[in-house]
């Protein structure tokens, strides 16, 4: 029966370890989609992260974009659109038009020399408005092929006002009516301050959400946090090093994603992604030729904490912040990554705990596992500094 513990501890590791990862970790599945009704237009700017979308295509994680590929490339692009977005008006399908393919940030078609190299991929859609619509109904299946749960930022503008904001999820549908006296008095409401009393549910459900995505982002999704978060827990039996260690990484990786989120600091994801496979290959490799808790491992956990806090910082800022929830919604995902974190640390501990006193725990277990995380993080490590070169 010991015996079978300890495979079934090594599998679940192995289990995670294997799990299917992009080049481009982190992947956030999230779009944006603005969509302003214009007379008999409804005109859509759909904002995509480039490295998600061209995993989802399918294409090879390259950084530009040369001009003999563009037209192939962005046809691509322009049909999945129109296949992942589904609008209709008063229950029948709407046709659509790509308006306007371009980089983020400019305002025409253009490409500079170096071809197609930002981070964002934008296109303007539009849908005409049937004569008498009087309900509009959209659904987003985009990013279904990642490994996350795809996440729509709808935003619904009406004469420069912003009068719906919603988060859908795969099988979410949004509607709303679409008949110009509707319009008006959604427009109204939205200029008009909001009573305490309106704001109640809305902040509610926005904290449910944020809390659910940062647990999620570490158990299932988060494959490289729960190694490094593994990492920390095979260092030593005893709570003393592991409370050390898990507070040292909970207020470092705090610190940056509250300064990320502010923008009083950041770094490019090219290089917080490496460093987050770097930190998982240094925090294994001292579990096997380390025993006993220094300052130095503590100040490595610190610094890397740090690094894993910027990556967190990356998800929250694909998804865009609700206006004015700043607190709640860090506050909200970051004890999600914590509850993920413990969820980690409490499922390794039933798996491993009744083998913490036998004398063969170290050399058995502590170094093979360790050695397997630090492989897998080499591999990823690599993996990525290829993606960035790529």
């Amino acid at each position: 029966m010991r015996l079978k513990r300890s495979i079934a501890a090594l599998a679940l590791l192995a289990g995670f370890a294997c799990l299917p990862r992009s080049a481009a970790a982190h992947p956030t599945g999230v779009s944006k989609v603005d969509m302003t009704l214009r007379g008999d237009t409804l005109v859509a700017r759909v904002d995509v992260n480039r490295d998600d979308l061209w995993y989802a295509l399918g294409f090879k994680p390259i950084r530009e974009v040369p001009h003999s590929e563009y037209d192939a490339i962005s046809d691509r692009i322009a049909y999945y659109y129109e296949t992942r977005l589904d609008v209709k008006f008063d229950g029948r399908a709407a046709p659509i038009k790509v308006l306007q393919y371009r980089k983020h940030g400019e305002t025409a078609l253009k490409l500079d020399s170096a071809g197609l190299n930002d981070t964002t991929i934008a296109f303007r859609l539009g849908w005409p408005i049937p004569e008498g619509a009087r309900r509009l109904e959209l659904g987003s299946k985009l990013f279904v092929e990642l490994e996350v749960q795809p996440l729509c930022h709808l935003r619904i503008f009406y004469q420069d006002q912003e009068i719906k904001r919603k988060f859908l999820s795969v099988d979410d549908r949004f509607s709303m009516p679409v008949a110009k006296d509707s319009l008006e008095a959604l427009r109204a409401a939205a200029v008009a301050p909001a009573s305490a009393n309106t704001q109640g549910p809305t902040e509610e459900s926005v904290v449910a959400r944020f809390l659910a995505l940062g647990f999620t982002h570490i158990l299932p999704e988060g494959t490289d946090h729960i190694l490094f978060v593994l990492g920390l827990f095979f260092f030593s039996t005893l709570l003393r090093p592991l409370l050390l260690q898990v507070t040292a990484f909970t207020i470092a990786h705090s610190i940056t994603l509250g300064l990320s989120l502010l923008g009083v600091f950041s770094l490019p994801s090219r290089i917080v992604e490496p460093l987050i496979a770097l930190s998982i290959i240094v925090v294994a490799v001292e579990n096997i030729f380390f025993r006993k808790m220094r300052p130095s491992r503590f100040l490595v956990v610190f610094g890397f904490g740090l690094v894993h806090g910027l990556g967190f910082a990356g998800v929250l800022k694909g998804l865009g912040l609700p206006e004015g929830q700043f607190l709640k919604v860090l506050v909200s995902f970051n004890l999600g990554v914590e509850g993920g974190q413990l969820a980690v640390i409490a499922i390794a501990a039933i798996l491993t705990g009744w083998m913490w006193k036998k004398p063969w725990y170290f050399k058995r277990v502590v170094v093979p596992v360790s050695s397997l995380i630090a492989a897998v993080g080499l591999f990823w490590f690599i993996q990525r500094i290829a993606f960035v070169r790529g």
